[in-house]
Order: C-alpha cells, then sequence, then structure tokens
C-alpha cells in the first residue's frame, strides 16, 4: 500500500476482491457492511462418536475434497474427555472418514491400530512413544516428488530427548493419507499450544505462518489461577492469538501476539483457524468467556499480510452457538478452512452441548453450514442509492465478474449499476473535481444488475468486453440499491 499512497495504481490481478476491509475502498457512502453467517445443516451433526475406540468425544475436523481419492475425506481428533479431565493425561488420536458429497461419511475399518479386542478399527494415527496426537491439519501434497510424501500432517505431539518426553510440533508425512511417519528426528518446533497449531502459507512474502498462544506472562503466581491473587476474575491473560514466522519451515521466529479482547469482547480468544482466501487472510476466531462456563461462539476477522487483523465491527458471531438444548449450545468452533463445492463453501466444525468449564462439554459431534462463495461480508444499500468507489487499480484482463446478493424481493427499486472511471484531475481552488468515466462504461451504459450471482458477468450496452482498457488504471464506482455486493475480479477470458 506504501506505492500506492505514493501515486501509483494498485496492482490485484484478477484475485477475487472481497469488500470485506477498506483495502480496495477509496470511499462508500450510504453503504452498511453487513455479516453473512453460514446456514447449518438441517440434520447436524453429521459426524459424531459411536465406535468404542473413539473416546468421549468426535471433533477438530480437518476435511479436503482429494481429487485423486475422488472423496471428501476426514481427519478429526478422537478425545477422551474423561481420562483427560481426571489426571490421567489427555489420550487424542486421529479418526478418519470419508464421502461422496461431503454430508454423508462413512468410518472404513482399517488395519494397524486394533484396540480392545477389536482388529480393524478407523483410527489412522495415535501418535508415539505412549503419548497423544493432537491439534492435526492435513495437506494433499501431489507437488512431493517421493510418493512416501503425498500427503502431510502437522501434529503436536512428544518425541524423546535424553530422559524425558518433550512435547512439541511435528511433521508426518503418509503415501495415502492412512499410514503416517514422523519427518525427521526432532519437532520443527518445540514451543506448542494445547489449540490447534495452525500453519499457513502467505505467497505474497513467501514466509510460513504459524498461528498458536503467545507465551503466558502472568503477573503473579505460577498461572492465572494460582495465588497470590489467583482465582476467578482475577485473571488478566491466557487466551490469545500470536504468531510465529518461518522461511524455511525450520527456524521459527519468536511469538509475537496479533490480536487479544478489547472492550467489546469476552476475556478470551480460544483457538483460531487461518486460511488464505480471495488476496487475503482470513480467521475463524472463538469468542470464549471462560469465566462464566467456557462456552464459545465463532467470530471472523481478516488481514492482508496475516499480522495485523480487523475484526468485523460488531462483533456479532459469523456461526453462533445453537439454542438453548441443541447439540451445539455449548460451543462452536471451526479447525479447517470451508471445503468448495461448485458455487458454495462447506464449513465444517465443532458443537458441544455445554462449555469448556464442566470438562467433557457434554455430548458434542461435528456439524456442518453452508454459504456460497465468497460471501462473508457484503456491502449492503437500502432503499436510497449507496455508492462505493475502488481505490484506482491497473485493469489486468478483460472481464468484471461480481458476486451480488438479492434479498430485498418486495422492493421495486432493485439494481447495482458500475461504472469505470479514469483518475481526475486535481482542482485548481477546491477539491472537487469531476471524475469521467471511459467512454462506453459509464453508468447510463451499464446493463442493470438485478440478480443474487456468485459469478455474474457485468455488461454495457450488450458488450463485455474490457479489452480496450486492459493495462489502465481505473477505479469502479458501484451504484447499489436495495441489493448487497460481496466481491468483485478482473477476469481474462
Amino acid at each position: 500500500m506504501e506505492k500506492h499512497y505514493e501515486g501509483e495504481p494498485l496492482r490485484i490481478g484478477n484475485e477475487t476482491q472481497l469488500l470485506m476491509d477498506d483495502f480496495i475502498v477509496e470511499d462508500r457512502w450510504r453503504l452498511t457492511r453487513a455479516l453473512h453467517s453460514p446456514d447449518k445443516f438441517l440434520r447436524n451433526p453429521i459426524l459424531l462418536r459411536d465406535k468404542p475406540w473413539e473416546g468421549d468425544l468426535a471433533c477438530r475436523p480437518w476435511v479436503i475434497r482429494d481429487e485423486a481419492y475422488g472423496r471428501y475425506r476426514m481427519w478429526y481428533q478422537c478425545f477422551s474427555t474423561s481420562s483427560a479431565f481426571r489426571g490421567g493425561g489427555p489420550p487424542y488420536f486421529l479418526g478418519y472418514a470419508e464421502s461422496d458429497d461431503g454430508i454423508t461419511w462413512e468410518k472404513p475399518l482399517l488395519d494397524g491400530f486394533p484396540f480392545a479386542g477389536f482388529p480393524r478399527t478407523n483410527i489412522v494415527y495415535a501418535g508415539t512413544h505412549g503419548d497423544s496426537a493432537t491439534g492435526v491439519q492435513v495437506f494433499a501434497d501431489p507437488e512431493d516428488p517421493d510418493p512416501e510424501r503425498r500427503y502431510k500432517m502437522i501434529v503436536r505431539e512428544a518425541r524423546p530427548r535424553g530422559d524425558r518426553i518433550n512435547r512439541g510440533v511435528s511433521l508426518a508425512c503418509s503415501p495415502d493419507g492412512f499410514r503416517w511417519k514422523l519427518s525427521g528426528e526432532e519437532h520443527i518446533l518445540d514451543y506448542h499450544s494445547d489449540c490447534h497449531n495452525h500453519v499457513v502459507f502467505d505467497p505474497v512474502n513467501r514466509r510460513w505462518l504459524l498461528y498458536c498462544r503467545p507465551i503466558y506472562m502472568y503477573a503473579t503466581g505460577r498461572s492465572s489461577w494460582d495465588p497470590p491473587g489467583g482465582g476467578p476474575g482475577t485473571r488478566h491473560t491466557k487466551r490469545r492469538v500470536a504468531v510465529m514466522t518461518s522461511r524455511d519451515f525450520v527456524h521459527w521466529s519468536y511469538p509475537r501476539t496479533v490480536m487479544y479482547p478489547d472492550e467489546r469482547d469476552t476475556p478470551d480468544y480460544d483457538a483460531c483457524m487461518v486460511f488464505r482466501y480471495g488476496g487475503q487472510f482470513l480467521m475463524f476466531y472463538c469468542a470464549m468467556d471462560g469465566d462464566h462456563g467456557g462456552t464459545n461462539e465463532m467470530r471472523i476477522a481478516c488481514s492482508r499480510d496475516g499480522l495485523v487483523w480487523e475484526r468485523f465491527h460488531s462483533r456479532e458471531p459469523y456461526l453462533a452457538r445453537g439454542r438453548e438444548g441443541d447439540w451445539d449450545a455449548g460451543q462452536v468452533s471451526s479447525s479447517c478452512p470451508p471445503v468448495r463445492q461448485g458455487e458454495n463453501l462447506l464449513i465444517y466444525y465443532t458443537g458441544t452441548q455445554r462449555g469448556q468449564s464442566d470438562g467433557s462439554g457434554g455430548m458434542g459431534g461435528i456439524g456442518l453450514a453452508f454459504t456460497k462463495a465468497d460471501r462473508f461480508v457484503e456491502q449492503r444499500a437500502g432503499d436510497e442509492p449507496g455508492y462505493l468507489l475502488t481505490r484506482e487499480f491497473i485493469l489486468e484482463g478483460n472481464r468484471l465478474r461480481l458476486n451480488t446478493g438479492l434479498r430485498w424481493a418486495t422492493y421495486r427499486a432493485i439494481q447495482i449499476k458500475v461504472e469505470i472511471v479514469r483518475r481526475p484531475e486535481l482542482g485548481r481552488h477546491h477539491e472537487f473535481s469531476h471524475a469521467p468515466a471511459y467512454e462506453g462504461f459509464s453508468l447510463a451504459d451499464c446493463d442493470l444488475i438485478r440478480a443474487d450471482r456468485t459469478d455474474l458477468p457485468v455488461t454495457w450496452r450488450g458488450n463485455p468486453d474490457l479489452s480496450a482498457l486492459s493495462g489502465k488504471p481505473v477505479y469502479l464506482r458501484f451504484e447499489i440499491q436495495n441489493m448487497g455486493l460481496f466481491s468483485f475480479r478482473i477476469t481474462k477470458e
């Protein structure tokens, strides 16, 4: 952005431009940013523990659409809460399921991890050295020339170091997603959190970002509940979001806090999951009230560099807890990025009946919510037309496509129009300068848009072709009435 403020147009290429923050927005008026929450699947939960070896809770799913395998694949956490909260150690292990549609899941019985008289189970990883495996993140890597490393997993577990067991974050590899082997002799990172330790690649700065919790720097006592001064209401730091960076996946920076609760928040951010989407980073984070039952809900934030984060201004939940008595009335949290299915996004999440403070959280499982692609936040206008002016950018393509929401079907005045504007000359005596549209691409030329579409081509008097403007600096000016605009992108067709 520094060069932009020095006078240069932005270079946005052909990436989708979400309208969640002001990165691409020069100005807007009579518009409201509105959160677009996903719809929960009516037959949730889609996966529950129903095998004797799954412990007390099936949670923290990681789902991918594996094109080479031909199915949706899920690796999920099995969690024996009865042992973990009674001092017996936290036995976490990894279960596996697969699906044709991402909704109905099967748990295949596999060799390798027998359990209490059951010779075959759907367990695919249980840690090493008698310890547990948790905080799992799985991804396919078809570019790796070694067939034994086609699948990779980030996992928190234990490794021996001298006469003690050292816990940290490790990399495991697999030829098929079933048989896993730790990579190397050491952790990739000795530091870890007891929540997800999530890794994402920053393609702009060519670095890895690992999201975790920061070092707990308590003012008194060994932890926030220890004397002197410990007890409910006195703790002042625990669950926040920190990041560590690495260029080589070997050497990692010191964890630095990037987000903590403010005056409008609950006391804790329990866990987060970060993913790359539309030229930026998005975060699903859990706002948790650890002092009052440990309930949490999923909220959303965005960032251009993965370091400076902008939370949605109202702090309303992106995915709320269910009603009292529902299976997900206590906690909702996400542990994997949305999975694209046509024009929809599948959002998998963990839900429990109660908050964390009762130990088990009650009956829980894995749920599913749906939203359409790009539809996180919309720029919404009412009866009076609203306007959005983008920042100046170099147009690199020949088509303009929009993601538009039509939610006010009873109104007569429903429309979006867009014009392509050139940079105005500075006025000699005041700031009012005319910003002319490029010929043939004015609001008057634009064909009215009155549709709910995720990928709608814009035309001006029937013409969608922007080739005449390719390579030129442009602004887009949108006029919106009783509709919503989620995103736009320039394409090459």
